[in-house]
């Protein structure tokens, strides 16, 4: 799967620049990260994620979007397959 990553966004992360990252987990923490980021799981639930909280999706994949990426409905049905 493309961009997968366990680290995200946090500021020491290699995959803190890419527009989005896919986490294989629906269980999200955003200690270490220094901007809000979207995150859409699996199962279309979606939330805005604030940094230094934590944060638990139904689904079992998140892909994270940094808030200013396009096409977010396009990377989302490509990624899922929806």
């Amino acid at each position: 799967m493309k961009n997968l990553s366990t680290t995200g966004y946090k500021k020491n992360s290699p995959d803190k620049d890419r527009p989005y990252n896919v986490i294989p987990s629906g269980d999200i923490t955003m200690k270490n990260v220094d901007f809000p980021v979207l995150g859409i799981d699996n199962e279309g639930n979606s939330k805005l994620m604030e940094p230094g909280e934590d944060y638990s999706f139904p689904g079992n994949t998140v892909l994270e979007f940094k808030l200013g990426t396009k096409n977010k409905s396009k990377i989302y049905n490509k990624i899922f397959k929806k």
